[in-house]
């Protein structure tokens, strides 16, 4: 058995070493240096590499479809309408997309299918819908397809010379690959009337009036439950005819009819406008404004009030401009403006104590100021903030919070005056109001300021016969008037001949000075304190 291991062992190392020479083979990855020069067979040839005797020729153009639109026209015979019309847009579509002229399926490839067609446009707008659909348009513009989709000029396009409407176009071909395009039809829309060779009957441009307000304000910004303001409106006719007998209708109008519903002259009424939130006052909600020409404008005020009972808010008022057209047929051009009302702070921003004669130049005060809410509701009040340019503050800004209706809050900031007379004390408070915008409530108080006080000198200490009182360096003793010494000085007096003599004994025995000495301590030491 081991005879038998040993045999197999050598013959593995044996056939490892024959192989070798093909394992350390270079891979066909691996860079190698191309040769210097050409050689008959190149690196890696195979006969599978060698190009065919007739190859097969690539095919002219891409095997899909290319749809583009072959012509376009409007009713009028070319690319013009008229304004405030309508016309129908006729286009064909056709497929220029290349196939091989040979049997399906390769052929169908280039087939457009599926085609979606939306129409867009600012100045023209699609009256049949903004989506056209059809199936198929063949290949080589071998089956173009012919559309007809109706439009209207935009109002607010009238006065233009040209306009565009925009058709995004997508498709498929007959695998499901889906394809998209854009086209752009470009529309003249004529100023000056058409000379199409059409038949058929166009609407012409309609000559009538047109009341529109250009602007409006109030007296009084912002407006509160209970303000009395002045409305002010700026009224133009931008129609091509005139208004005749214009009547404008605060908060709305209706024009009073016979049984058979024709109109009936001088019939407009008033009564049922809403004037709940703004009441005119002065005079009724229907306003006489004359005759208006084509182009014409003026400017109508009228006097409101503002609801006491209306909340903050945003609130709309309808306007009715009512008058006669040229064929005497009565007309209401209706308007509608938008009038903001607030609900403010009320407050009173006063002294809780008095005032008067209690700040002086360069002297520090305390300024007693109240906030009071006299609104009928509670308020959120932010900080406030008291300065003044004629002297400085301390302790000036503060944080109010809620007050209650009728409650109050206190501030006392410190007040130094740099002159003297009327100083003026600006207090702003910050809140957000009902729109949620930051605001200031700003309000002013005033103080009299006396002059500076003269501060009194100091003066001589006098004995009992009038004369200045010495220290012990021969100088006066002064008195300070505003800090009076508690502890009066006594005189220096000079001891005599004899007096000197004797203490001078009494020091030479240890006996201690006279009682007489002109130096007495005001205290004595009592020793350590523990």
């Amino acid at each position: 058995m081991k005879k038998n291991t040993q045999h197999v062992l050598i013959f593995s190392l044996v056939f490892s070493l024959l192989l070798l020479p093909a394992l350390v083979k270079p891979a066909v990855g691996q860079w190698v240096d191309p040769p210097s020069q050409p050689t008959p067979a190149p690196w890696n040839w195979n006969p599978g590499n060698v190009p065919a005797d007739d190859p097969i020729l690539l095919q002219e153009g891409a095997v899909r479809p290319l749809l583009y639109v072959v012509d376009y026209q409007t009713d009028l015979g070319g690319k013009s309408v008229n304004p405030y019309g309508t016309f129908g847009l006729t286009f064909t579509i056709g497929n220029n997309g290349q196939s091989p002229e040979n049997p399906e399926p390769a052929n169908s490839l280039a087939h457009a299918r599926n085609i979606v067609m939306t129409f867009s446009s600012q100045d023209f707008d699609p009256l049949d819908g903004s989506v056209i659909t059809f199936y198929e348009v063949d290949a080589r513009n071998a089956g173009n397809e012919t559309r007809t989709h109706k439009f209207k000029v935009n109002d607010l396009s009238t006065w233009k010379y040209s306009g565009q409407i925009q058709a995004v176009t997508t498709y498929t071909d007959a695998a499901g690959t889906p394809y998209s395009d854009t086209f752009i039809f470009t529309i003249i829309i004529n100023q000056t009337g058409s000379t199409g060779t059409s038949t058929t009957a166009t609407p012409s441009a309609v000559n009538r009036a047109q009341m529109v307000v250009n602007n409006y304000h109030t007296d009084i910004d912002p407006l509160q439950p209970g303000s009395t303001f002045k409305l002010s409106l700026d009224v133009s006719n931008a129609g091509r005819a005139d208004a005749r007998s214009v009547s404008l209708v605060y908060g709305g109008a209706t024009i009073t009819t016979n049984p058979e519903g024709t109109p009936e002259a001088g019939g407009v009424s008033g009564a049922g406008g809403d004037t709940a939130v703004f009441a005119p006052i002065g005079k009724s909600n229907v306003v006489l404004l004359g005759d208006i020409p084509a182009g014409g404008s003026l400017k109508p005020e009228q006097d409101f009030i503002v609801n006491v009972t209306a909340q903050p808010g945003a609130y709309p008022l309808k306007l009715s401009f009512v008058y006669t057209d040229e064929k005497g047929n009565r007309v209401i051009d209706d308007q509608v403006i938008t009038l903001l009302v607030y609900s403010l702070p009320q407050l009173e921003i006063s002294f809780y104590n008095p005032v008067d004669g209690m700040f002086n130049v360069g002297q520090m005060g305390s300024l007693p100021i109240q906030i009071t809410n006299l609104a009928r509701k509670s308020v959120v009040l932010g900080n406030v903030v008291v300065t003044s340019p004629a002297g400085e503050m301390i302790n000036n800004s503060v944080l109010v919070g809620t007050l209650d209706s009728g409650g109050y809050f206190t501030v006392d900031p410190l007040f130094t005056p740099f002159q003297e007379g009327t100083a003026t004390i600006n207090l702003e408070i910050r809140y957000t109001d009902d729109f949620n915008q930051l605001r200031t409530f700003n309000s002013q108080l005033e103080v009299e300021v006396m002059p500076e006080i003269a501060m009194p000198e100091p003066y001589p200490m006098l004995d009992e016969n009038g004369n200045p009182v010495l220290d012990e360096f021969g100088n006066p003793i002064m008195v300070d008037p505003m800090n009076p010494n508690p502890f009066p000085v006594e005189p220096v007096k000079e001891p005599g001949f004899f007096a000197k003599i004797w203490n001078a004994i009494k020091g030479f025995f240890g006996f201690g000075t006279s009682n007489d000495s002109p130096v007495q301590p005001m205290y004595e030491d009592s020793g350590n304190f523990n």
